[in-house]
């Protein structure tokens, strides 16, 4: 689900830590309905040190976490801002090595006292938020 929210909403790649699962595994593509053959992917070969080659390109880092963090609707990034959206596993969620690693800590704004969203709802939503700046 999250690579074909990717897709669908404009994001132009994805970076892949070493425990992600692979994007072309079966089940994967089928839930992806083919959209992880048509979005380039990368792996990171450490994480997340490797989230240092991104910025070193030029890409801004922002970290989904709903603990201790800003609005995504309300980032200080300007227009075109180039984004790597970083996702934690449902449940653990980052290590402090990654949210140490972000330039910037977003969550979802929620209602209700619900605490999380899941991972790939998540997903969908920040990666609208996040390119539609771009349009």
């Amino acid at each position: 689900m999250i690579c074909r929210s990717a897709a669908a909403l404009g994001a132009d790649g994805m970076l892949l830590d070493p425990g992600t699962c692979d994007p072309i595994y079966r089940r994967a593509s089928r839930v992806s309905m083919g959209a992880c053959f048509s979005l380039p992917y990368a792996w990171a070969e450490t994480f997340p040190a490797g989230l240092d080659v991104a910025r070193e390109a030029g890409f801004v880092v922002v970290a989904l976490t709903p603990v201790g963090s800003a609005r995504l609707d309300e980032l200080p990034l300007g227009g075109p801002d180039r984004v790597v959206l970083v996702l934690g596993a449902e449940g653990d969620g980052l290590r402090e090595a990654t949210l140490a690693a972000a330039d910037h800590r977003a969550r979802v704004p929620l209602h209700l006292n619900v605490d999380s969203l899941n991972v790939g709802a998540a997903a969908a939503i920040a990666c609208y938020e996040m390119f539609a700046r771009r349009s």
